[in-house]
C-alpha cells in the first residue's frame, strides 16, 4: 500500500485535478476532500446536518483554473447548494443562483467559462442554467425548462443521469431516466431540444429487470473508427451511435455498437491505437463485456 485517506463518509467519485497529482473525492456527506502532497482538505459544499449529499463536482479548467465546482442533491426534499470554490485560498467565492434547486448533473465546457446544471425543482420539474464560470456571475446565463418525462415513468425516479458537452461546445446532451436523451443547442437553450433521441424499451419484465435507470450515460466522439457522433447506453441493453446531421426518426439513427442482455449501468471508449478495447459495458446484473468489434448492425 502507498497510501491511505480517511473520508468522513462514503466516498462516490474520486477525480485527478489536470495536468497535477491532486485528489477530489466526492462524499456523501456533502463535502469535497482534496488530497495531494499528503495533506487533507476538506471543502464544505453544506454541513452533514442538512442532509445532503454531494452530487457533482469539478476542477475548474483553462479560464476557470484556480476555481473548483461542487453541487448538492439533499436526501429529503429537492434542495441543492451549488458553490464554487477558491482553490489556493480555500474558500467560497460564488454560489450560483439555481433556486436551491437540487443537482441531478453538471457539465463544464472545455475552456472552463461555462457550467450547466440541471436540477430537480418542486413537483418532479426540471431545469436546465448555463453559468459563467469564467466572469463568476451568480445569475444564470440561460435557463429552460427540460420535457417533461413520459407518462411511464415512475414519478420517484425522474432524474437527469448526464450532461455532455461536444467537443466545440455547441453541442448539450441531456441523458434522461425515462430512457431518452435531449440534444440542445447550447448556445441557445430556449430553442428546445434539436434532437429527441429514444432507446427502445426493454423486452424484459419489470420483475426480471428490477429497477431501471434509463438512459445512464452520453459521450461525445468524433475521428476513427465512429466519425462524429454521440454515444449513449439505455434500458434496451444497447450502447448506440447517433448521428446528430441525421433526423431524430431517421431508422438509420442510433446503430447498435454492443448489445447486452441487461440495462447497460455504464461503458467506456477505448482507443485502439493505444492498444484499449474499443468498447467496454457494464450491465445492471453485474456483468461487464470487452468488445474486440467497434460496430455491429442492429
Amino acid at each position: 500500500m502507498v497510501d491511505e485517506v480517511e473520508c468522513e463518509d462514503n466516498p462516490e467519485v474520486i477525480k485527478y485535478r489536470p495536468g497535477a497529482s491532486t485528489l477530489a473525492i466526492q462524499c456523501d456527506n456533502g463535502s469535497v476532500y482534496l488530497y495531494g502532497d499528503g495533506l487533507i482538505t476538506e471543502l464544505q459544499v453544506v454541513r452533514a446536518s442538512r442532509g445532503h449529499c454531494t452530487a457533482e463536482m469539478a476542477w475548474g479548467v483553462h479560464a476557470s483554473k484556480d476555481l473548483f465546482f461542487a453541487s448538492t442533491a439533499c436526501l429529503n426534499d429537492s434542495t441543492g447548494y451549488h458553490k464554487v470554490f477558491d482553490i489556493a485560498r480555500n474558500k467560497i467565492v460564488l454560489e450560483f443562483d439555481a433556486n436551491r434547486e437540487a443537482c441531478s448533473a453538471f457539465a463544464l465546457d472545455a475552456t472552463g467559462e461555462r457550467l450547466f446544471i440541471a436540477t430537480e425543482g418542486p413537483e418532479t420539474t426540471y431545469n436546465l442554467r448555463q453559468f459563467d464560470a469564467r466572469r463568476r456571475r451568480r445569475e444564470p446565463v440561460q435557463t429552460v425548462a427540460l420535457e417533461p418525462f413520459v407518462d411511464f415513468t415512475d414519478r420517484a425516479a425522474m432524474d437527469v443521469n448526464s450532461l455532455s458537452l461536444s467537443a466545440d461546445g455547441l453541442y448539450l446532451a441531456v441523458g434522461r431516466t425515462d430512457n431518452w436523451v435531449d440534444v440542445y443547442d447550447a448556445r441557445m437553450l430556449a430553442r428546445g431540444p434539436l434532437h429527441s433521441l429514444a432507446h427502445e424499451e426493454s423486452d424484459k419484465t419489470d420483475t426480471e429487470r428490477g429497477r431501471t435507470y434509463g438512459v445512464v450515460k452520453t459521450q461525445w466522439v468524433e475521428g476513427t473508427p465512429y466519425g462524429v457522433g454521440l454515444v449513449s447506453g439505455g434500458a434496451d441493453g444497447c450502447v448506440r451511435l447517433w448521428d446528430v446531421r441525421r433526423s431524430s426518426d431517421d431508422p438509420l439513427n442510433g446503430m447498435v455498437l454492443a448489445r447486452c442482455d441487461n440495462d447497460v449501468s455504464t461503458f467506456t471508449l477505448g482507443d485502439m491505437y493505444k492498444g484499449e478495447a474499443p468498447l467496454i459495458v457494464g450491465e445492471s446484473s453485474g456483468k461487464v463485456t470487452v468488445f474486440d468489434h467497434t460496430i455491429s448492425t442492429d
